[in-house]
C-alpha cells in the first residue's frame, strides 16, 4: 500500500488542538468526499469513510486535480484492491440503501438550508429594527438639553451600534453558509440522478463508462495521448441463462468483472455496459497493446472454471478491439469496436478481433 500523507489524520490521532484553518480544510475534505463518494455510489461504511477521509486529505493537502477516474486509480494504488465493498451484499437491498441514503442527505440539507434562511431574515429584521431605534436616540439626543442625560444615550448609541455591527457580520457568514448549503443541494440532487455503479457486478455503468470515454477522446484530441477501446461479449449466454438458470448467469457476470477487477491495471475502466458485454478502457495504449490485453484476459477467461450453485461450467467470451483516431466521436469509435466484436463473434468466437 502507498504511504498516505495526510498531516490532518496525524492531529486527529494524536488529538492535538485543532487550528480554524484545520477544522476548515476537514470541511472542504469531508464535502468533497461525500460528493465523490455519492456521485460513486460508494457505500457510506466506517471502513469506506475513513480511506476516502485519508484519500481526499491527501489530495486537498497537496492541492492535487485530479478526475474521478484518477481518484479511483489512486485508492486502487494505495489499498490495492477496489474501491467498492458490494462484494457479498445484495443487489436490491444495496441500491435502495444508496437512493435512501441520498434522499436522507438531500432532505438534511434542505432543512438546513431552511433553517439558514429562517435565521438570516430574523437577524435582518432585528437589524432593522436596531437602526430605526437607534435613529430615534439620535433624534432625542439632538433635541435633549440635559447633559446630564446625554452621555448615557451616547453610551446607548455606542451599544447599539456595535450590536448592529456583530449582526451585519453574523448575518455575512451564515450567507456564506446557505451558498454553500445551496451548492451542496445541487451536488446531492446531481448525485442523485448520477448513479453510476452496476450494482450486480460492482464495475460503472454505460453512462459513467461513456464520459469516461469521452474524457478519453479530449485528451487524445488536446495533448495527443492515446487509447485504446475493447469490447468483451460473452459467448452463448443465453443457453447458461436457459439451462443453469438466471442466477447461475448472475454468477458468471460476477465473476467475469472480478476477472476485469484482478488483471487489469489501476488506470484502466472496466464497465458492464449491456446484459453480457462489458467495456474496458486501456489508457496510453495502441490498438495492438490493446489486443495484447484483450488476449490475456480472453485465456484467463477460457482456462477458468465458473462455479455456480447448479454446477461448475466453462465460459469464452470474445473481444472487439481498436485505438483511438483523430477525428473519432463517442459513436464513431464505438461502432468500430462493435464491428471488430461481431466479427469476432461470427468467425468462431473465444476470439479477439481488431481494427486498426
Amino acid at each position: 500500500m502507498e504511504e498516505i500523507y495526510c498531516k490532518l489524520k496525524q492531529k486527529l490521532e494524536s488529538k492535538e488542538k485543532l487550528t480554524q484553518d484545520d477544522v476548515k480544510k476537514i470541511m472542504q475534505i469531508v464535502r468533497k468526499q461525500m460528493n465523490f463518494m455519492i456521485k460513486n455510489s460508494i457505500i457510506i461504511t466506517p471502513k469506506n469513510y475513513e480511506r476516502w477521509f485519508y484519500v481526499f486529505c491527501n489530495i486537498v493537502e497537496n492541492n492535487k486535480e485530479l478526475n474521478d477516474l484518477e481518484i479511483l486509480g489512486l485508492f486502487k494504488e494505495m489499498f490495492n484492491e477496489p474501491y467498492d465493498e458490494i462484494k457479498d451484499k445484495s443487489d436490491e437491498a444495496l441500491q435502495g440503501k444508496q437512493k435512501g441514503m441520498v434522499k436522507k442527505l438531500v432532505r438534511i440539507a434542505d432543512t438546513i438550508e431552511q433553517k439558514l434562511v429562517e435565521v438570516i431574515n430574523t437577524i435582518d429584521s432585528h437589524n432593522e429594527s436596531l437602526q430605526n431605534h437607534q435613529e430615534e436616540i439620535k433624534n432625542e439626543e439632538l433635541e435633549l438639553q440635559d447633559e446630564n442625560i446625554k452621555p448615557v444615550l451616547k453610551k446607548i448609541l455606542d451599544e447599539v451600534e456595535m450590536l448592529r455591527r456583530e449582526n451585519e457580520l453574523l448575518t455575512y457568514e451564515l450567507r456564506k453558509y446557505h451558498a454553500d448549503v445551496v451548492k451542496l443541494q445541487g451536488e446531492l440532487l446531481t448525485a442523485r440522478t448520477e448513479a453510476e455503479i452496476d450494482f450486480l457486478t460492482g464495475l460503472v455503468n454505460r453512462r459513467r463508462f461513456e464520459r469516461a470515454l469521452l474524457e478519453m477522446i479530449n485528451d487524445y484530441q488536446t495533448r495527443d495521448y492515446p487509447f485504446a477501446l475493447i469490447l468483451l461479449d460473452i459467448d452463448n449466454f443465453k443457453q447458461i441463462n436457459d439451462k443453469y438458470g438466471h442466477p447461475a448467469g448472475d454468477q458468471v457476470l460476477k465473476e467475469i468483472a472480478l476477472i476485469l477487477k484482478t488483471f487489469l491495471r489501476a488506470n484502466n475502466i472496466a464497465a458492464r455496459v449491456g446484459g453480457e458485454e462489458f467495456a474496458i478502457l486501456v489508457p496510453g495504449a495502441t490498438a495492438k497493446e490493446g489486443a495484447a490485453v484483450a488476449n490475456r484476459l480472453r485465456a484467463t477467461i477460457e482456462n477458468r472454471t465458473f462455479n455456480t450453485t447448479e454446477e461448475d461450467i466453462k465460459v469464452t467470451a470474445s473481444f472487439g478491439v481498436s485505438g483511438v483516431r483523430k477525428d473519432d466521436t463517442l459513436d464513431t469509435i464505438f461502432a468500430r469496436v462493435d464491428k471488430a466484436l461481431y466479427e469476432a463473434k461470427n468467425s468462431g468466437k473465444n476470439r479477439v478481433v481488431v481494427i486498426e
